[in-house]
């Protein structure tokens, strides 16, 4: 594969008459190669696949040229295995039939996952994830919309700790780039979709979040119109503010590589200024909410939080670093530990162009200082895997022999790993929206649980003050009454009475303070994470580092809605609502699970 590889970079240099017969030659040399020397069907099936992605990466004129198809077609299909034969003639050698017949372009997800190129249909197939079906993807797509949605009104109410709208996704899947400025984020999105389309520069050379779709003609959208766009899915970054708005740009392209989902690049993060304790100024006073306590407002706006908002609805997110800071920017790093903490499913470090070192000790030096930086923001003894790649150059891929050598065959294989998990962003989609809601569910789950518990102490409490007030009130009275009855002086009847009307009275502001104190007391996050053991006892005694995690999330705006609200004014929860809620995660997040889980051994018969 790596020698098909090479020559296919080679043979792009050609003209398109050697390009198309020797692209031909050299995909059937390889299958042939392949199937005298993998013995299992599985891994003839996932190598040419891996052919095919390799060879889907080059210059459109060669994947939809009729000669290679009929060419590499003819040498498969004499052999018997015909789930390879069928998986080619689907997705990957019939591009010359439709690439020219485009349908119209829509936003929506449906139009846009029915209507790609076959160009994009091969490299979803060749780098899924699932084998689960189109129309089975959009039912499960449509049932997560719908759960979603019920469960807003019950968030609005308590105001919850779910976002206005985040039930409404995307239009298309998307692919989020972040990280230092020229670590090429702009040079990886062109080389991606096969054409430049962001401008790439060792400085920094762009400012905005740029949204880069697919579509039928090149147009650009400046930022009220992207996220004043109903279908788009961006409209909820209003709230971070009018300099955010002027700072986002949409780029739509024609003729890329994939048309089935969107890259994001965002501005490239640089040093701050350090304040005598050796941390950046503006990050000097991290609150205890993380990513908003510690929100850094130089840009004009909430950076932080726009990448936190773009990473929880992407499918894929790339986090890139380059040789010259390797982990050193106090941004990137803030960045990682407060925007980006949680999201290690889809979260791929990587250490971009590596091809520039000139010695294998600089090398280990800058990965070296990379594991160093990472390893304190990162809260565990393992690293995640760092991605160590570089792009072609425009001489040639391997030109320089002078960087590290024989290297650089790793360092491509690497960036082919990446771009394979670029290209799952469409696969990816379905369980990101399943685990979208089911965290969504456990947040509000747990911001009701507490709420309820909150409030029965604090009825309780209530209860016992009228109780109190009542017994003396009926005391007093009962007292008056007897009095009269007994015929005694006036003048008793009158001092018991006013003495019950005074003493309730007194009684009653008493109470009234001390209910006050006990509410303040209730609200503070001592008493709230009383509460949360109590409500979450079992899985606490279970070590549920889950549960922990989502306490850690909704505490902050817990204690916020609960004061804004008042516990007396506060909406009550009912256990229908609670069990509501538990449905969805007991019988209908597994039962969308199975149906998004690709079949194998372990799988239930429906």
């Amino acid at each position: 594969i790596s020698s098909f590889q090479f020559n296919a970079i080679d043979i792009k240099k050609e003209d398109k008459g050697q390009r198309d017969s020797k692209c031909a030659r050299q995909a059937r040399n390889l299958y042939n190669q392949m199937w005298k020397t993998v013995t299992t069907d599985v891994s003839r099936r996932n190598l040419f696949a891996r052919a095919c992605s390799i060879a889907s990466r080059l210059e459109s004129p060669i994947i939809s040229s009729s000669s290679i198809s009929s060419n590499c077609y003819s040498a498969v299909s004499s052999r018997p295995y015909h789930p390879i034969q069928g998986k080619l003639q689907k997705c990957y050698f019939s591009s010359s039939s439709s690439s020219s017949n485009q349908s119209s372009w829509k936003w929506s997800t449906q139009s846009s996952s029915l209507n790609k190129s076959s160009s994009t249909t091969s490299n979803e197939e060749t780098h899924g994830t699932t084998n689960v079906s189109p129309t089975v993807q959009n039912q499960i797509m449509d049932e997560c919309a719908s759960l979603h949605a019920s469960i807003m009104p019950l968030n609005s109410k308590l105001v919850g700790p779910l976002a206005k709208n985040s039930d409404r996704g995307t239009s298309l899947p998307f692919v989020f780039l972040v990280g230092n400025h020229s670590s090429g984020k702009s040079s990886f999105i062109n080389y991606v979709l096969g054409r430049d389309v962001q401008t790439a520069g060792v400085a920094p050379t762009d400012d905005c979040f740029t949204v880069v779709a697919p579509g039928p003609e090149d147009t650009d959208q400046d930022g009220p119109a992207l996220i004043g766009d109903p279908d788009m899915g961006f409209s909820a970054l209003r709230q971070f503010g009018p300099t955010l708005i002027h700072h986002t740009q949409l780029k739509v392209r024609k003729g890329t590589n994939t048309n089935s989902f969107m890259m994001i690049d965002s501005p490239g993060m640089i040093d701050s200024p350090v304040s005598q304790s050796g941390v950046p100024e503006r990050y000097s006073s991290v609150g205890s909410d993380g990513a908003r306590g510690g929100q850094s407002m130089d840009r004009g706006y909430d950076f932080q939080g726009v990448v936190r908002w773009f990473a929880e609805r992407a499918d894929v997110v790339l986090l890139f670093f380059d040789p010259d800071k390797p982990g050193t920017t106090g941004e990137t790093l803030n960045v990682l530990l407060h925007s980006l903490g949680g999201m290690d499913h889809k979260l791929l470090i990587v250490l971009n162009k590596a091809d520039q070192f000139k010695k294998i000790h600089d090398f280990a030096r800058a990965y070296g200082s990379l594991c160093w930086n990472l390893s304190k923001v990162i809260p565990r003894k393992d690293l995640p895997r760092i991605f160590t790649m570089c792009l072609p150059n425009k001489s040639g891929e391997g030109a320089d022999n002078s960087s590290i050598g024989a290297g650089l065959i790793d360092l491509h294989q690497t960036r082919d790993d990446v771009v394979a998990e670029v290209m799952k962003a469409p696969k990816r989609r379905v369980d990101n929206v399943i685990t979208h809601l089911n965290n969504s569910v456990h947040l509000l789950l747990m911001h009701a649980q507490i709420a309820q518990d909150v409030q029965k102490k604090y009825s309780r409490m209530v209860w016992d003050n009228r109780i109190q007030e009542l017994g003396s009130l009926t005391a007093g009275v009962g007292l008056s009454v007897l009095g009269f009855y007994a015929q005694l002086p006036m003048e008793f009847t009158s001092a018991a009475a006013a003495m019950t009307v005074f003493g309730v009275g007194g009684m009653k502001w008493l109470n009234g303070n001390k209910l006050k104190e006990e509410e303040k007391n209730l609200l503070s996050m001592e008493e709230l994470s009383a509460s949360f053991q109590r409500t979450h006892s079992r899985e606490i005694s279970e070590a549920d580092e889950f549960i922990v995690s989502v306490w850690q999330r909704i505490r902050d705006n817990l204690q916020l809605s609960l004061r804004a609200e008042g516990l007396d004014k506060y909406p009550s929860v009912s256990d229908s609502d609670l069990n509501g809620l538990r449905k969805i995660l007991e019988q209908d997040i597994p039962r969308l699970r199975r149906m998004a889980s690709p079949t194998h051994f372990g799988t239930k018969s429906s």
